[in-house]
């Protein structure tokens, strides 16, 4: 049996007409009553949770909650209940603060996911996905919202990841989330909430297939022309060798140097790329600064850097230590272009193109993986799964050739 708990405080809509008594309440007999709805349920105004802490009358308030365009009527009241539970507990565990949150938590959520997002130890390029994925899909829900209000939404934020984004890539769908959860996590930290109901979210990878359409591998003439430009067009130098031979991101060879070459240049660490001004550098992709992974280098490509002179292999100009990103972007395109490479080809399927060249001669994935700065190896198959030989085909291959040794006659062994 249920133990009866006397609640904290009172929920109620300052709306219902049931509190209407003109005759008694000096508000209701000045014309200034609040008591305008019939059908409190189902109205547009928000459940009101009154309480007393620190010896002061305290108000709350709770709306109801939209999904998918529609009100759904009493969630208003449930969340305003279940604060009244959550005060009424923390009185009775003698919590002697018995804080109020109300006016902190009703900080739009909106200001503080802009905020965290521009804070966050990240790369631009990364930085620019969050900010792609919160502008795009979570702001149109919850950017005009309080944060108590996202930070108790748990159904809606299901709804969101889940359902309104279930068409979207894992990656996307898991930037959504972050911004939520990290904001919300913030808010807790600095004291505009006390909690929230967030917590282990888990998202399924959907099998959204990979835009394979900037999988274009020209020729060695085409690429190389790319990179000497002619015809009209300015080059974009080693720097398209660097992507097509160790399958570099373009932030990360326009900031190699020569000292991140070792071993009598066999190996290329890669520890950081330029920013998009081409004035510092920043972290690796979803790394913090100062990691860094180890890429072998091929012999033709050691040969063309060798006798480059110390420091940046893609210097910039002025202030700018490196190269600017969009003007190698764009060189790069207008060459191309010029070169005759079928469209859908970018900067980004010479790495593309390195990927496949170890793949399709049997490197094992887990291994490209980890040169092509993957952290989860399974990004690597989703993308590149389709180029890795059959194993089924090579299996059959070393059962027949280890059948052939093993059935042979004692004598022609």
């Amino acid at each position: 049996m249920a133990l009866a708990l006397n609640r904290t405080g009172v929920v109620f809509k300052k709306c219902d007409m049931a509190g209407h008594k003109p005759d008694s309440n000096k508000a209701c007999g000045s014309g200034a009553c609040q008591h305008t709805c019939s059908d409190p349920d189902k109205c547009a105004h928000a459940w009101t949770l009154r309480y007393w802490a620190d010896g002061r009358q305290r108000e709350r308030s709770f709306k109801d909650l939209v999904r998918n365009g529609r009100t759904v009527y009493g969630s208003g009241r449930k969340l305003a209940q279940d604060a009244q539970l959550k005060l009424t507990v923390d009185k009775r565990a003698g919590d002697k603060t018995f804080a109020d949150y109300s006016k902190a938590g009703k900080a739009n959520f909106g200001e503080a996911a802009e905020a965290h997002i521009s804070r966050l130890p990240v790369n631009d390029r990364s930085r620019a996905s969050y900010r792609s994925a919160y502008r795009t899909h979570v702001k149109p829900v919850y950017g005009d919202s309080a944060i108590a209000r996202v930070a108790n939404d748990r159904d809606g934020v299901l709804d969101l990841l889940t359902v309104v984004m279930k068409d979207m890539s894992i990656s996307v769908r898991r930037n959504a989330r972050m911004i939520i959860t990290g904001t919300c996590d913030e808010a807790v930290k600095a004291g505009k909430i006390r909690e929230h109901r967030l917590d282990g979210i888990e998202l399924a990878d959907n099998g959204t297939k990979h835009d394979r359409t900037d999988f274009v591998f020209p020729s060695h003439a085409q690429v190389k022309f790319v990179a000497d430009g002619g015809k009209g067009t300015l080059g974009t130098g080693i720097c398209v060798w660097l992507m097509r031979g160790c399958g570099l991101r373009i932030e990360e060879a326009l900031a190699v140097e020569k000292k991140d070459f070792r071993n009598n240049g066999t190996i290329l660490r890669v520890c950081q790329q330029a920013t998009r001004d081409g004035k510092d550098t920043g972290p690796l992709k979803k790394r913090k600064r100062g990691e860094f992974r180890d890429i072998p280098v091929p012999t033709w490509l050691w040969d063309m850097v060798k006798d480059l002179p110390d420091g940046p292999l893609m210097p910039g100009n002025g202030d700018r230590k490196y190269q600017l990103y969009g003007t190698v972007y764009e060189r790069f395109m207008k060459a191309a272009e010029v070169a005759g490479i079928p469209e859908g080809f970018t900067p980004h399927s010479l790495r593309h193109a390195f990927a496949s060249a170890m793949l399709g001669k049997g490197v094992p994935i887990t291994d490209v993986a980890h040169w092509l700065g993957h952290r989860d190896v399974r990004v690597t198959y989703r993308i590149y799964g389709h180029l890795v030989p059959s194993a089924a085909a090579r299996a059959i291959a070393v059962l027949d050739e280890e059948y052939a040794e093993w059935s042979k006659p004692e004598k022609e062994k």
